[in-house]
C-alpha cells in the first residue's frame, strides 16, 4: 500500500499544483478584483481641539467635507458595499501649510485591496472665533382668523449669544424666529426656527455657528397674542362748546364715526362706544361753523387698542348757525331733474351734497325737515353740452324762506350711442 502511495510521487505533486492553480484561475474569473468610485462619502473631523483650544475655528473649503473614494476589491464585495460602509476621516493632528489634513479611507470589516478619497486632503481655512450677542426679531406669515388681529408677538428667548468664525459673526445683520399664525384665534405659543440674515437680507449658512443658552436654532418660542375686534361708536361730551350772541350751537359731525379697535374678549364683552370727555371741544363762543381734529388714543379704554393707528385723528365739524337761521345739507342724488334735453346727459360738478341756509322762526327751523321732491333744478334752457351754474327751487313751509339763491353746478354731455351688436 505504501508503495502505491508514493509511487510516481513527484508527479501526483505535480497534479495537485496545477489542480491548485486551475481552482485559483477559476475563481478569479468568476469573482474579480475591479474598482468602484463612491460619490458624497462625508469626511470626519478628528482632534477638532487642535485648533479651537487656541481659540480659533476652522471652516471646510471647496465643499471638501465630501469625496469620492475610490475602492479596490473582489466584485462580489463591492457589490454589496454601501457609502455610509465607507469612512473617511481628516486628523487635525496631521494637518501641513496651515490648511491641509490628509483625508485617510477605512472600511471596517471589508476585505479590500485599497481605498483612497478625490481630493486626498480636506482643505480648511482657520481664522479667529468670535461671539455676539443678537436680538430675535419674531415675523409671521399667514393671516388669523376673520374677525381677529395679531397683537404683541415676543420671542422667548429674546436674544441669544452666537459664537463662531468671526468672518461669519461679523456678517450677521438680523437674527429672525418666523412663524404661521393662519387661522389662529387665541394666544398661541409656537415653536420656531432661527435663521440669521446678512445686510442684503440673504439667509447665512449656520452650520459653523454654535448658539449659546440653546439646544439648536429650532428651540426658540415665539409667544403669538391673538385679540378680538370691534367696532365702537365716538360719544364726544359737547357741554363745553358755546356760540357767541346771537348764534346758536347745532351739533357736530364727526369722521369717523366708529373706529375698529382690538382688545381680549373680556375688554370688549361690554363696551359699545368710546367716551370723549368735554376737554377735548373745550371751545367757546363760535360765530361759524369750525373744523377741529381731536386725538383719541388718550381716552380709549385700558387693554384697547386702535387697529389702524392713523384712525386716532377724528375730524370735529361743530354746527354753528345765526339765530333764526340753519343750513341744511342735502344729498344732490335728491334733487329732481326736469326737461334734460334728449341725448344728454347730467353729472353734478359740486360734489355730492348741497348746502341750503333757511331763515324763519327758530321753532319751525328746529322742526324743519324737507320732503322728497322738494329741491328741483330745471334744464329746459340747456341745450348744449357744457358746465352750467343752475338754480335750485327749493320748496319751503310757510314762515321759512332761503337766505340765500342756492346754484348747483351742472355738467351736460353727449349721450354716446352704442351700436348694437
Amino acid at each position: 500500500m505504501k508503495e502505491k502511495l508514493t509511487n510516481n510521487l513527484a508527479l501526483k505533486l505535480l497534479s495537485l499544483a496545477l489542480a491548485a492553480f486551475l481552482w485559483m484561475v477559476v475563481v478569479n474569473l468568476d469573482d474579480p478584483v475591479t474598482s468602484v468610485q463612491f460619490s458624497n462619502v462625508p469626511v470626519e473631523i478628528l482632534h477638532p481641539e487642535v485648533v479651537t483650544s487656541k481659540g480659533k475655528t476652522y471652516q471646510i473649503e471647496d465643499e471638501t467635507d465630501t469625496v469620492r473614494v475610490t475602492v479596490r476589491a473582489k466584485r462580489s464585495v463591492l457589490h454589496s458595499l454601501r457609502v455610509h460602509d465607507i469612512k473617511a476621516y481628516a486628523d487635525m493632528k496631521e494637518m501641513s501649510l496651515g490648511s491641509q489634513i490628509p483625508i485617510e479611507v477605512s472600511i471596517p470589516g471589508v476585505e479590500y485591496s485599497e481605498a483612497y478619497s478625490n481630493p486626498r486632503n480636506l482643505q480648511v481655512t482657520i481664522e479667529d472665533e468670535a461671539q455676539n450677542t443678537y436680538p430675535i426679531t419674531p415675523t409671521t406669515t399667514g393671516s388669523v382668523r376673520d374677525g381677529y388681529v395679531l397683537g404683541e408677538i415676543k420671542a422667548d428667548p429674546e436674544k441669544v449669544r452666537v459664537n463662531g468664525p468671526k468672518s461669519i459673526i461679523e456678517r450677521i445683520e438680523k437674527v429672525v424666529a418666523e412663524v404661521d399664525v393662519t387661522g389662529l384665534a387665541s394666544d398661541t405659543v409656537l415653536q420656531s426656527k432661527l435663521v440669521f440674515y446678512d445686510a442684503d437680507g440673504k439667509a447665512i449658512d449656520n452650520t459653523l455657528l454654535t448658539l449659546q443658552d440653546l439646544k439648536d436654532e429650532n428651540d426658540v418660542r415665539v409667544q403669538v397674542e391673538v385679540r378680538n375686534t370691534r367696532r365702537l361708536q365716538l360719544d364726544f361730551d359737547t357741554s363745553y362748546i358755546t356760540a357767541a350772541d346771537g348764534y346758536l350751537f347745532t351739533g357736530i359731525e364727526t369722521e369717523p364715526k366708529e373706529v375698529q379697535v382690538s382688545g381680549s374678549t373680556d375688554v370688549l364683552e361690554d363696551l359699545d362706544k368710546i367716551e370723549i370727555p368735554a376737554s377735548a371741544l373745550n371751545i367757546r363762543d363760535l360765530d361759524s361753523k369750525e373744523e377741529v381734529v381731536v386725538d383719541i388714543t388718550p381716552y380709549l379704554p385700558d387693554g384697547v387698542e386702535l387697529i389702524d393707528e392713523n384712525a386716532g385723528a377724528v375730524v370735529v365739524t361743530i354746527g354753528i348757525e345765526e339765530e333764526g337761521s340753519r343750513t341744511i345739507e342735502i344729498p344732490t342724488g335728491a334733487i329732481v331733474v326736469n326737461n334734460l334735453q334728449d341725448g344728454l346727459q347730467y353729472s353734478y360738478v359740486s360734489g355730492n351734497n348741497l348746502e341750503i341756509k333757511v331763515q324763519g322762526d327758530q321753532e319751525l327751523l328746529d322742526a324743519l325737515e324737507l320732503d322728497e321732491g322738494s329741491l328741483s333744478i330745471n334744464l329746459v334752457t340747456y341745450k348744449e353740452p357744457g358746465e352750467y351754474d343752475v338754480p335750485v327751487e327749493v320748496k319751503l313751509p310757510e314762515g321759512c324762506s332761503l337766505a340765500e339763491n342756492v346754484v348747483i353746478k351742472v355738467r351736460l354731455e353727449q349721450v354716446e350711442n352704442k351700436e348694437s351688436e
